[in-house]
C-alpha cells in the first residue's frame, strides 16, 4: 500500500482494511475489473445526475451543467484510484477531500449514501451484462462476478467509511473553531461587562451614599416645607370663605339691582300711561276750545242780528216796539253768551298752559325714568360681571385650598418618601459592595471556564 496522510494513520487504515477483509485478493479482483468500471462509469454518473435533478433537496447543490461536469470528473478520477486498490496518500487526500466538501456545503451524509446506493446498483447491473454479453452465463462468470461485487462493495464501503469520518472531523474541527470563537466573543464581552459592572458597582455605592445624605436633607426640608404650605393652606381656606360671602353679598346686591330694575320699568311704563292721558286731555282740551270759539261766532252774530232788528224795529216805529224788546233781549243774551265764552276761553287756556306744563314735566320724569332704566340696567351688568368675577374668585380660591392642600399631602408623601429612600440607598451601598465582590468572582469563574473550554 501506498504512504498515507498524517491525518489518517496507517493503524486505523490498516484495522480498517482488516475488518472489511479488503485484501490482497480482493484488491486484485478490483484492478481486474478496473478497465470495465471505467467503461460504464461515466454512463453511470450521468444517470445519476438525470435521477440528483429530479430530487430539489440534493439538486440545490448541482444547480449547474458545469458543476455536474466538475463533480462528474472528480468522483470519476476517485473511482480510478479505488480500483486500483493502492489507498494512496492521494487516495486518503481525494476522500478527505470529498468528505471536507459535503461537510462545507451541507451535503449530508444520508444523500451521500443514497448516491453510493445508486452506483453500486446501476454499476453491478452493467457489469454483469458486459460478462454475460462477452464470456455468457457460466458458473465460472457468475463466480468471478460474485467475487467482484463482493471486492466492489468492500471498497465502496472503506470509501463511504472515510469520507463520512472525514465529513464528521470537518464538522467537529468547525464546531471546535466555533466554540474557540464563541470563547473568544465571551471572553471578551463578559470580561469587559464584569469589568463594567465592577466598575459601575464603586459608582454606584459612591451614588447611594450620595443620595442618602440628599435623602436626609430632603427630609428635613421637606418637613419644613410641609409646616408652611400647612399655614399657608389654613390662610388660603379662610380667604375662601370670604369669598363665598362676598360672592352672597354680591347676590343680594345683583337681586336688589334686579328688583329696582324691574320698579324703574314700572315707573317707566306708569310714566308714559300719564304722557298718554295727558295728551288725549289736551287733544280735548283743543276740541272744546274749538266748540267755545264757534259758540262765540255764533253770539257775535246773534248780536249783529239782534243790532239789526233793533234798528228795523225803531224805523218800524210803534208797531216795532214788540220786536225790538225781543231784539234787546236777544242783544243782552248774547253779551253774557260772549262774556261767559270769554271766561270759558280764559279757563280753557288756562288748562291748555297747565297741560302743557304738565307734558313737560311728564316728559321730563319719562326721560328721568329711562335713563334710570339705563342705569339700572349697566349697573345690572356691571353686578352680573361682578358676580361672575366673585364666583370665578371663590372657586380659584376653593381650587387654591385644595391645591394648597394637596401640596402638603404632596410634601408628606415627599417626606415618606425621602425617608424610604434614605433606607434602600442604605441597601444599594450594601448590594453595591456585595456586587463589586461577585463581578470579581465572576471574572475569574469566567476565565477557568474559558480554559477549560479551550484545553478541550
Amino acid at each position: 500500500m501506498g504512504k498515507t496522510t498524517p491525518m489518517s494513520p496507517n493503524v486505523q487504515l490498516v484495522s480498517r482494511l482488516k475488518f472489511l477483509r479488503l485484501d490482497t485478493t480482493a484488491i486484485a479482483t478490483l484492478h481486474k475489473m478496473s478497465a470495465t468500471v471505467q467503461e460504464i462509469l461515466p454512463g453511470v454518473l450521468e444517470q445519476f445526475y438525470t435521477h440528483v435533478a429530479q430530487h430539489p433537496e440534493v439538486a440545490q447543490f448541482f444547480d449547474s451543467s458545469d458543476r455536474i461536469k466538475f463533480a462528474a470528473n472528480r468522483q470519476t478520477e476517485h473511482w480510478k484510484m479505488i480500483l486500483k486498490g493502492t489507498f494512496s496518500e492521494d487516495y486518503i487526500s481525494s476522500v478527505q477531500q470529498i468528505g471536507s466538501v459535503h461537510a462545507r456545503i451541507g451535503l449530508e451524509p444520508q444523500y451521500y449514501l443514497a448516491g453510493y446506493t445508486y452506483l453500486i446498483d446501476e454499476t453491478m447491473k452493467l457489469v454483469m451484462k458486459k460478462l454475460s454479453d462477452r464470456k455468457g452465463l457460466s458458473t465460472k462468470n457468475i463466480e468471478e462476478f460474485t467475487k467482484f461485487q463482493s471486492a466492489f462493495l468492500r471498497a465502496a464501503m472503506l470509501d463511504m467509511d472515510l469520507a463520512i469520518y472525514f465529513f464528521n472531523e470537518t464538522r467537529k474541527k468547525e464546531a471546535q473553531q466555533k466554540i474557540l470563537d464563541m470563547a473568544d466573543h465571551f471572553e471578551k464581552e463578559v470580561l469587559g461587562i464584569s469589568e463594567i459592572v465592577s466598575s459601575a458597582s464603586y459608582e454606584l455605592e459612591a451614588s447611594a451614599r450620595s443620595m442618602t445624605e440628599i435623602a436626609e436633607r430632603t427630609f428635613k426640608g421637606s418637613a419644613d416645607a410641609s409646616s408652611s404650605i400647612l399655614q399657608a393652606s389654613n390662610g388660603v381656606e379662610h380667604a375662601a370663605i370670604s369669598a363665598d360671602e362676598l360672592g352672597k353679598a354680591v347676590a343680594e346686591i345683583s337681586e336688589r339691582t334686579a328688583q329696582a330694575h324691574e320698579m324703574s320699568a314700572q315707573s317707566s311704563g306708569t310714566a308714559n300711561d300719564a304722557s298718554e292721558t295727558i295728551q288725549r286731555l289736551s287733544t280735548s282740551a283743543d276740541k272744546v276750545s274749538e266748540v267755545v270759539s264757534l259758540i262765540s261766532d255764533i253770539a257775535a252774530q246773534t248780536n249783529l242780528l239782534a243790532l239789526n232788528a233793533t234798528i228795523e224795529s225803531a224805523r218800524a216805529g210803534e208797531a216795532g216796539k214788540g220786536f225790538a224788546v225781543v231784539a234787546s233781549e236777544v242783544k243782552a243774551l248774547a253779551n253774557e253768551t260772549a262774556k261767559a265764552t270769554e271766561e270759558i276761553t280764559v279757563h280753557i287756556q288756562e288748562m291748555l298752559e297747565t297741560t302743557n306744563r304738565a307734558v313737560q314735566a311728564i316728559s321730563a320724569i319719562q326721560a328721568s325714568v329711562t335713563e334710570m332704566n339705563s342705569v339700572s340696567l349697566s349697573i345690572n351688568a356691571a353686578i352680573e360681571e361682578q358676580t361672575s368675577s366673585t364666583r370665578e374668585i371663590a372657586r380659584n380660591t376653593h381650587e387654591a385650598a385644595q391645591g394648597a392642600k394637596a401640596v402638603g399631602e404632596a410634601i408628606t408623601e415627599v417626606a415618606s418618601s425621602a425617608e424610604r429612600t434614605k433606607d434602600v440607598s442604605a441597601e444599594v451601598v450594601t448590594a453595591s459592595s456585595e456586587l463589586g465582590q461577585q463581578a470579581t468572582v465572576l471574572r475569574t469563574q469566567v476565565q477557568d471556564f474559558l480554559q477549560y473550554i479551550r484545553a478541550s
